[in-house]
């Protein structure tokens, strides 16, 4: 009977101390992962970082990678983040170019789950890429799964340490201080956002990424494609009306578009379609004369400056070589909100 009761303790024992290992282990959960290219990690370093890479959705923009990301990924290695799809990304990107600025490896994370984002797998692949590019998809999905977690710490030690940081649609749309993020309801269009900028669809979050030239800006994308001016604007009035910011600027981005910010602050444009980036803030005499639930936003005098490919705008010293306007919106004509009648 003793020799029983002693085994019996010995196995409660052995089962305690394997319970904090097994519950250690189960944040320890690799994501699905395509590689191409050299497992190793690259002894390539980035060079004149770091700097975004920030995309509007569609086709990518070849000149957007090679011509302007990959100079500072260095023939380094590249990281593509999702939480959906597969590897579309690896194959195009290790073989856009040749010669010394050809990736090292591409690989694809499916990072769709908390665990997944606290893994050290992840961090580590994140914490050593020379570019780390967040596909698009759902941002909600991205907030809900990386938000407080490693990947969000990784992404911030890889900026400093002058990598690129990217991302397009949805992957765009997490690069801001604040994000649009619908989790779940489907997207809100402008003539929604408009009618009522307090609608079940305006829902907006902060607290995620934060990398400094990003500070006070709400970013959009597939912009003039899907006439998003009258959310993205709806998004402004939202942020300001509510005190979450004491400044703030939108960032829209037109399809097979994209903006390299580059370590200074200086944003280029590129575009496979002719597309633009628009840069929308407040002025001195911007009057946001109704912002209240269940009305039509009127919001006014609002600067918006439209550069196209081959232009740039300084975020830092906000000088640019782009056409500027002054907006205003009255979501009470619903047929023709926009003052100029042509946002875009």
């Amino acid at each position: 009977m003793r020799q029983t009761t002693t085994l019996f303790a010995l196995m409660l024992a052995l089962c305690a101390l394997a319970i904090p290992h097994t519950a250690a282990a189960a944040k320890q959960v690799k994501p699905r992962v395509w590689l191409t290219g050299n497992a190793a990690d690259s002894a390539r370093q980035p060079l004149g970082g770091p700097a975004l890479l920030l995309m509007g959705g569609g086709t990518e923009v070849d000149a957007g990678f090679a011509q302007r990301a990959y100079p500072v990924a260095n023939g380094g290695d590249i990281v593509i983040l999702r939480t959906s799809g597969r590897d579309g990304y690896n194959d195009y990107l290790y073989t856009l170019v040749t010669g010394p600025l050809k990736p090292d490896s591409v690989e694809t994370m499916l990072v769709d789950s908390r665990d997944k984002a606290n893994s050290d797998y992840v961090d580590n692949a994140i914490r050593k890429a020379e570019l780390i590019f967040i596909a698009g998809g759902d941002q909600s999905t991205y907030v809900n799964a990386w938000q407080g977690t490693r990947v969000e710490d990784a992404l911030h030690f890889a900026h400093a340490r002058g990598a690129v940081i990217g991302g397009t649609s949805a992957g765009l749309a997490v690069m801001g201080e604040f994000v649009y993020d619908p989790d779940g309801i489907a997207g809100i269009t402008s003539a929604e956002a408009l009618a009522d900028p307090y609608g079940p669809g305006m829902m907006l979050s902060t607290d995620f990424l934060r990398f400094p030239i990003m500070d006070g800006i709400v970013t959009d994308s597939h912009f003039a494609a899907r006439d998003r001016m009258g959310r993205t604007l709806a998004f402004m009035a939202r942020l300001r009306q509510d005190g979450i910011a004491p400044s703030i600027t939108a960032l829209a981005i037109d399809e097979e578009t994209s903006l390299f910010i580059d370590r200074n602050g200086v944003g280029t444009v590129d575009s496979n379609l002719g597309g633009a980036v628009y840069v929308i803030a407040e002025r001195a005499d911007t009057v946001r004369t109704q912002v209240v639930p269940g009305q039509p936003l009127i919001y006014r005098n609002l600067q918006r400056t439209r550069v196209d490919a081959g232009r740039f705008y300084d975020f830092v010293s906000g000088q640019h070589n782009g056409v500027g306007i002054v907006l205003s919106v009255d979501g009470r004509n619903a047929t023709a909100p926009f003052a100029p009648s042509n946002p875009y």
